[in-house]
């Protein structure tokens, strides 16, 4: 694994490479309070097809902080990933996967720009919540008056601070959490924190309501492939696809040609505890004909 420094509209990201810049790009990205860095599990089995880029989106990880005292916009990774792939791949159409937010991000920008992505994959990212325009005022009340009072908590090392990633994600293994903690975490006066914007943990005040994203998977034009987990990483053991209450959260249409899959026995964090798993599954719709892989 390789990095570099980037600047994206003006905020340095920390961009995570492997593979060989001659193969076919793949980008990646990375969900709340993650990492690109975490896609190296993943990678590992897909480096010698593609070149993989994965970068911090800011404010995470090792990318810079926003001046902006108000915090993050979803829009504005949108953006980021525009100015990503005119970076890294101006000309070839563009593969992507993301992750959670990553997968929402990738989903609106693969609508925002059609004619630009050939393939998308969104793993865990389209479990929504069907907001109301009701909730608009206390969300707003919300995001100003608790804006200051966001903090992360320090821990005496970083094998600690690993253990706290496990708290979360049972399923993670001890040498993964610690690769991990490695890559999200950064020493202070009082120990090891978390070393993404405290901001992050303010949700923003606009709501991205399921028609606001359906109207992005709508203008899709490349055939996507969803992937779910079979059980979250609490152990409430259900299909995204299948529990009603998730069913809500679901794009009521997808792409022609889309498909969806599940990846049995992991959680939410489906790249961190069964990378193999996930890599067989994307593979064939990554090499299908339509994308010149395989002639």
């Amino acid at each position: 694994m390789k990095s570099q420094r980037v600047k994206l509209n003006g905020l340095q990201h920390q961009v995570y490479l492997w593979g060989s810049s001659r193969l076919p790009k793949l980008f990646l990205f990375h969900g709340w309070l993650d990492t690109g860095a975490g896609f190296d599990f993943l990678v590992q089995f897909l480096q010698k097809r593609f070149h993989c880029i994965a970068p911090d989106l800011r404010g995470y990880g090792f990318s810079a902080h926003t001046p902006n005292a108000l915090g993050y916009f979803f829009y504005e990774y949108v953006a980021d990933l525009h100015r990503l792939f005119n970076e890294f791949s101006p000309d070839e159409p563009l593969r992507i996967l993301g992750h959670s937010m990553g997968g929402a991000v990738a989903t609106a920008y693969a609508g925002t720009f059609p004619e630009r992505v050939t393939r998308l994959i969104n793993v865990e990212g389209f479990q929504l919540p069907d907001r109301k325009p009701d909730q608009a005022p206390p969300k707003a009340r919300y995001w100003i008056e608790q804006n200051d009072a966001q903090r992360f908590r320090a821990y005496p090392s970083l094998k600690e601070f690993g253990d706290r990633l496990r708290v979360s994600n049972p399923n993670l293994a001890p040498k993964r959490a610690l690769f991990l903690a490695k890559h999200l975490a950064k020493k202070n006066r009082k120990g090891w924190i978390m070393a993404a914007d405290p901001k992050h943990k303010l949700p923003e005040p606009y709501l991205i309501s399921l028609d606001i994203y359906q109207a992005f998977i709508d203008r899709i034009q490349a055939p996507c492939l969803w992937v779910a987990s079979d059980y979250t990483e609490k152990e409430k053991r259900f299909s995204v696809f299948d529990d009603p209450r998730m069913q809500r959260r679901e794009p009521q249409r997808l792409p022609p040609g889309s498909k969806k899959l599940v990846i049995p026995d992991c959680g939410h964090m489906v790249h961190h505890e069964r990378p193999e798993a996930l890599a067989e599954a994307i593979l064939p719709y990554l090499s299908d004909a339509a994308t010149g892989l395989n002639r």
